[in-house]
């Protein structure tokens, strides 16, 4: 039951913050709000222009990536929120239909990853634990994409020298990385240990870099969109808090790398991951929200971190809920306060603002190839069950090759690997229901 208040919540305040053109998810729709804003665009083409951008990657990214994980990506609830929001009219009566709406879809989703497992379940070949084997290589191999950000900004003898390093540390921490403390036993994780100190080496090449700073001062030009996104700041506030509470009840996580380790339990390392991808989109959010005036319903997702942190402690659930939700709400809050600040400081540092766009970069690159490779194998270990092993990882390539080589790609790169995975799955089903199995 709470996790179907907290979509409903999370739903309607979505819908109701895109609604109010306060925020919205897809950081490519934010800018169209300047041509809704001036008045050169109507309500029906904003609209539009929200769905066109939102709806493929709900479909081929959100539900395909929360089904093989297991909990729901944040895409899903926002993106959609997005969209009703926008197709609701600009008026009290609209606002109300956006939060009845967005509710509904919330409830919707849940309902709908809570019956995928049954349904899997009664299948001939219950395919549904393969699916989450496609995250698997994306959780060994992402500690590596500080090292490829570096490459990216400053070449590859310094992204070579962070790889070397992050893979020291991890060497490390995996053979000496247990403490005994009394009777407490302390035992640091490989995977973000590495990670956290390939990060530290990706900012610090970062802040050595010596680049004039930018003339144009964003923060004052652009002030009453910043006073704009601070005056709503109890909106965001509410949502924050939402967010948070949901990521420590393993209801949605940001991403296909701390999905999984959600899973597993370790929201540490999961917060730990969060917090470095909200780090990378620090740049693009807070640029994005000072010159249109429309920020993202979910900041540049430390709210969210902050709730998986809490899941970390230990507390009973309600405890965990209560000290999520002030957390998120405070954390998100102080992003609204200070979004001005933060643009003052990207202003002058412009080799951060720079690294932002490499850390996304890296990170896209890498989840595209550990997706990838996921889908192989967990294709292969699918059509296993019904003796056509190789079939799963020839189809995974060819559909990579087609989408590869199409002048309109039809699938987001990321989701090759997650939909492919899906589609064998059901494929096997339907063999074996054929009688075409050949074991």
């Amino acid at each position: 039951m709470l996790n179907y208040l907290l979509a409903a919540a999370i739903g309607a305040m979505s819908a109701l913050l895109a609604n109010k053109n306060v925020a919205v998810y897809n950081d490519g729709f934010r800018p169209v709000y300047t041509e809704y804003f001036s008045g050169r665009m109507d309500r029906k083409s904003l609209a539009a222009t929200s769905f066109a951008v939102s709806f493929g990657l709900i479909v081929g990214f959100g539900f395909t990536n929360s089904i093989a994980m297991g909990i729901i990506i944040i895409h899903t609830f926002l993106l959609m929120g997005d969209i009703i929001g926008t197709w609701c009219p600009d008026t009290p009566k609209g606002t109300i239909l956006s939060v009845i709406i967005g509710a509904i879809w919330g409830v919707m989703v849940v309902a709908f990853m809570s019956s995928i497992a049954n349904l899997f379940s009664g299948l001939p070949v219950n395919f549904l634990p393969y699916i989450g084997n496609v995250a698997d290589i994306v959780v060994a191999t992402f500690a590596v994409f500080p090292s490829l950000a570096v490459a990216y900004q400053h070449g590859i003898k310094k992204g070579g020298i962070t790889a070397v390093i992050t893979l020291a540390a991890y060497i490390l921490v995996k053979n000496f990385g247990v403490f005994n403390i009394g009777e407490l036993k302390l035992s640091l994780n490989a995977d973000g240990m590495s990670m956290l100190t390939g990060t530290i080496v990706m900012i610090f090449f970062a802040v050595r870099t010596k680049n004039e700073a930018i003339g144009a001062d964003l923060t004052n030009i652009f002030s009453e969109n910043v006073n704009r996104i601070k005056k709503n700041w109890i909106y965001f506030s509410v949502m924050g808090g939402l967010l948070s509470v949901a990521a420590s009840q393993c209801l949605l996580t940001t991403d296909v790398i701390s999905g999984p380790l959600m899973m597993k339990n370790e929201f540490a390392q999961a917060a730990l991951v969060a917090c470095v991808r909200a780090i990378g989109y620090i740049p693009l959010v807070y640029t994005t929200a000072i010159v249109t005036g429309v920020f993202s319903p979910a900041g540049s997702y430390f709210s969210i971190a902050a709730g998986m942190f809490c899941a970390s402690l230990g507390f009973s659930v309600p405890v965990t809920c209560i000290v999520s939700f002030v957390s998120g709400a405070a954390v998100i809050t102080l992003e609204t306060f200070f979004l001005g600040s933060v643009g003052n400081m990207l202003d002058k540092f412009p080799a951060l603002r720079e690294l932002g766009d490499h850390i996304r970069n890296a990170m896209s690159q890498i989840l595209e190839v550990a997706l990838l490779v996921g889908g192989f194998t967990a294709s292969a270990a699918i059509m296993n069950e019904v003796g056509m092993s190789y079939v799963g990882s020839m189809i995974v390539m060819m559909v990579w090759m087609m989408n590869k080589c199409a002048k309109k790609p039809f699938l987001i790169p990321m989701a090759v690997g997650p939909v492919v995975t899906i589609a064998m799955g059901f494929a096997a089903n339907l063999i074996k229901l054929l009688g075409l199995a050949i074991v």
